[in-house]
């Protein structure tokens, strides 16, 4: 089996996005290290799912202690442990408040996968269009309802400061081991 942690982060210029949660879950499922395999974590609120699939970006590290998120545009579903190359559209900055106190940024990146045929991805490969963004905002905000967290939005930003984000996390994740 392979550690979904340190699978390399990009590759020919595409990003890997592993996927937790696939695609209308309405439970978020996490990666456990220790175990290696997928598992529950929480329900989502009462008629919630996931719009798209959520998972991690491999080799990197967040203030948070975990892999930086990823949000995968695109129609199909999938399932955990799915890996994808993906193009970068951008990131949503997040401030989050856990349950103890503590306030972290804890960014979501948002992608859409590479197609080499013709492409059916409902967003442009170079940006999130705007009513998107404020449906993704929604949906996180719904999200953490009931964890004891809050999440503050900070704004948006393109895929090239996003890029430039997640080569800060890839070091970090480098740093550590």
């Amino acid at each position: 089996m392979p550690n979904y942690l340190k699978l390399t982060t990009i590759t020919k210029g595409l990003i890997r996005v592993v996927v937790e949660t696939p695609r209308g879950a309405t439970a978020k499922l996490a990666f456990e290290p220790r175990t290696q395999m997928f598992g529950y974590v929480r329900p989502l609120p009462v008629g919630m799912m996931y719009p798209y699939d959520w998972g991690f970006i491999p080799s990197t590290l967040g203030e948070d202690g975990d892999p930086l998120d990823g949000l995968v545009i695109h129609q199909a579903a999938t399932a955990p442990g799915v890996v994808i190359k993906c193009n970068l559209l951008g990131a949503l900055r997040v401030k989050q408040k856990d349950e103890g106190g503590e306030v972290l940024r804890n960014d979501r990146y948002v992608f859409c996968p590479h197609r080499e045929d013709a492409p059916d991805e409902p967003v442009a490969a170079d940006h999130v269009p705007d009513d998107l963004r404020r449906e993704i905002e929604q949906f996180f905000v719904s999200s953490v309802l009931g964890t004891g967290k809050t999440i503050k939005f900070k704004g948006w930003q393109n895929a090239a400061e996003a890029r430039k984000a997640i080569k800060i996390g890839v070091k970090a994740f480098s740093a550590r081991r």
